[in-house]
């Protein structure tokens, strides 16, 4: 959470998503970027009803998130914190809004909703795997642990909102303006599916070119459906290790 006074000016500056367009009562998608544009971290940004910043983040690591984001406060009258919280899914709710129920706070995601409430719930595993599987298909993204290694268009980032092309300075704008305006983009979020379940991680191609990234992987039905950062090259299958899996989706930067 960022909290202050300065909340807004500070995400603004650091976070790629245009946070003038972020009203109350409604989310957005937003990540954090490093310098030469890869995904630091990766968001559900909404302001609470004290006013609050709340990112819900997409993987990673969020106590590492925080401590890289401190340096960056300066004299910003601002506060960055942990809070924990406990998701599970819910009914269908408008897409991008955000609404109280008693002790949950509720993000509409079109055809679902996640309701997140500080107190321990029982963890349904068919539920969560569904979950899972509807964020696939939807091509919502989760980020992997570790070093940053993706840019964001190859994550399918701008599609989302959660890069603005048309805001002012943030760390990497420079990196993706370059590459949406003069091209280079060679990477692009696929959604697959077959067997085996391919491994999250980094993974060669045919050609032994280490040059896919499988982010997420679901079981659906006899088969299993990923996530996956490859070439754009790619036409009706990707090759991973050898394995031919269909692409369903190819989702635009």
């Amino acid at each position: 959470m960022i909290a202050g006074n300065d909340a807004r000016r500070f995400a603004q500056a650091q976070f790629a998503s245009d946070l003038s367009a972020l009203q109350r009562g409604r989310w957005q998608w937003s990540a954090w970027l490093t310098p030469a544009g890869r995904v630091r971290a990766l968001m559900q940004l909404f302001e609470s009803a004290d006013r609050r910043l709340v990112a819900v983040l997409r993987g990673g690591d969020a106590e590492a998130i925080r401590a890289g984001l401190a340096p960056y406060l300066l004299r910003a009258e601002a506060t960055l914190t942990l809070d924990t919280r406990i998701a599970r899914a819910g009914p269908a709710e408008p897409l991008a809004t955000v609404r109280a129920q008693g002790e949950y706070t509720i993000l509409g995601c079109g055809d679902r909703s996640l309701w997140l409430a500080a107190e321990p719930a029982e963890i349904d595993p068919a539920a969560r795997a569904a979950w899972h599987l509807a964020d696939i298909r939807a091509g919502w993204p989760s980020l992997p642990d570790g070093e940053p290694r993706q840019l964001g268009p190859a994550l399918g980032l701008v599609r989302l909102g959660a890069i603005a092309l048309d805001k002012g300075c943030y760390p990497g704008q420079e990196i993706i303006a370059r590459l949406h305006h003069r091209g280079g983009q060679t990477r692009a979020l696929h959604h697959i599916r077959g067997t085996p379940p391919p491994t999250p991680g980094e993974h060669a191609t045919g050609s032994g070119a280490r040059t896919l990234t499988v982010l997420d992987v679901e079981s659906a039905g006899s088969a299993y459906e990923a996530l996956v950062a490859a070439p754009q090259t790619a036409t009706h299958t990707l090759d991973i290790d050898g394995v031919n899996y269909a692409i369903l989706a190819r989702f635009a930067s």
